[in-house]
């Protein structure tokens, strides 16, 4: 009894619940992006961040000034004066504060952008997992019932005296092997499935589909990084900030120039009254040093930081992008390869008859399950290297 509940267990696990709805990526990273709480703060962030970047106006606050004098002797009257004054920058300093305050935006964004690239390959690589421990599930529950059916033959041939006790003994500990790997498979599948669920909100989520979906081979790893490179959210967050720090040294030297203030000015003594114009002038002497040097040393790191960048992850996406051409041929060999020559029926067949030891048996047996099983393990590195590829494109 025992036996029959771990192979329906196997099944319940290896099996979709439904075959006829199939839930692909897409839909699983719609579902992600609408209930992941990562993305919602992520996305709730960047908002706050794309408002507080235009927060104060492009111009100072307007200045009022007031002054009430009681004269000495009382004799002499009183005086009172007013003032108001708007102060502004040169507009080249206002043009490249309004720069500065658009590529802050943009900052934001991307950073949501980078965040969400990354929850979303999180998710197509928990639903590979997923496929992957699905499909090793399927293979040990034959493994399972095969060793189980093993186990019962040599129960019976050990009780009619036809097998010896070492025989009786290596297929109980088959059995027992084989269950210990179907229940370790399980639980990793059990893990990727709550991982899901995870990042789709913790709330119960099914994912169908059973089969890794084709991948194509690209012509030219040059031509395709072409139309990939300006995608990365993470590389255009760098250029965000080289640009940012371009705009801050051009801010910097510009902030050498005065700052004007234009206003209303009105003295009033007794008998006597003067109203007019006054104008200011606030020159940036102390304010400014080494602003020119620190922005240039910003933007000379920035630049660095993105060549860097840009170079490692060129050289990274090229592995990969051979590795994935050679892991195509690789998993089509080893299917066409196992699919002509696949003798498990012929080995039952033979062992039933008695035509081979169950010593024989079994190390053939394990030979073709284990090739079955390269073949997922391939299948599965090709499907993580195609989501790290296109990634960036989500």
């Amino acid at each position: 009894m025992k036996k029959i509940i771990i192979i329906l267990l196997l099944i319940a696990w290896a099996l979709p619940a439904r075959l006829d709805a199939q839930t692909h990526y897409a839909q699983v990273l719609k579902d992600v992006e609408a209930n992941n709480p990562v993305l919602l703060a992520a996305r709730k962030r960047a908002e706050a961040q794309q408002t507080a970047a235009h927060v104060g106006a492009l111009l100072p606050n307007p200045e009022v000034e007031a002054a009430y004098y009681w004269g000495d002797p009382s004799s002499v009257g009183i005086r009172w004066d007013l003032g108001i004054s708007q102060s502004f920058e040169m507009p080249s300093v206002m043009v490249r504060r309004a720069r500065l305050r658009k590529l802050q935006e943009q900052a934001a964004g991307l950073d949501y952008q980078v965040v969400r690239n990354a929850t979303l390959l999180e998710a197509q690589l928990t639903c590979a997992d997923i496929i992957y421990y699905r499909a090793l599930g399927m293979i040990y529950t034959r493994r399972c019932q095969a060793a189980i059916r093993i186990a019962d033959l040599y129960q019976r041939r050990y009780a009619a005296g036809d097998c010896s006790i070492l025989d009786y003994n290596r297929a109980q500990m088959n059995l027992a092997d084989v269950q210990n790997r179907a229940a370790e498979i399980n639980l990793q599948g059990d893990h990727a499935v709550h991982d899901l669920q995870r990042l789709v909100g913790g709330a119960s989520y099914s994912f169908y589909q059973g089969e890794y979906e084709e991948v194509r081979v690209e012509t030219s790893f040059e031509s395709w990084y072409e139309q990939l490179e300006m995608q990365n959210p993470s590389l255009r967050l760098l250029d965000n900030q080289v640009e940012t720090a371009r705009y801050q040294r051009q801010l910097s030297r510009a902030q050498w120039l005065p700052e004007m203030s234009v206003g209303y000015a009105s003295e009033n003594v007794v008998g006597q009254s003067f109203r007019g114009v006054k104008v200011g002038l606030s020159l940036p002497i102390w304010s400014q040093q080494r602003a020119v040097k620190a922005s240039r040393l910003a933007e000379a790191a920035a630049t660095e930081e993105l060549s860097s960048q840009r170079t490692e992850w060129f050289s990274r996406l090229q592995c990969m992008f051979h590795r994935h051409e050679a892991l195509i041929r690789n998993v089509g060999n080893l299917r066409e390869a196992f699919q002509r020559c696949n003798s498990i029926d012929l080995l039952d067949k033979a062992l039933d008859a008695g035509e081979i030891s169950l010593e024989q048996y079994l190390l053939e047996a394990d030979y073709y399950y284990n090739i079955e099983m390269q073949i997922w393990d391939v299948a599965h590195e090709l499907e993580q290297l195609h989501l790290h590829l296109y990634s960036i494109t989500l």
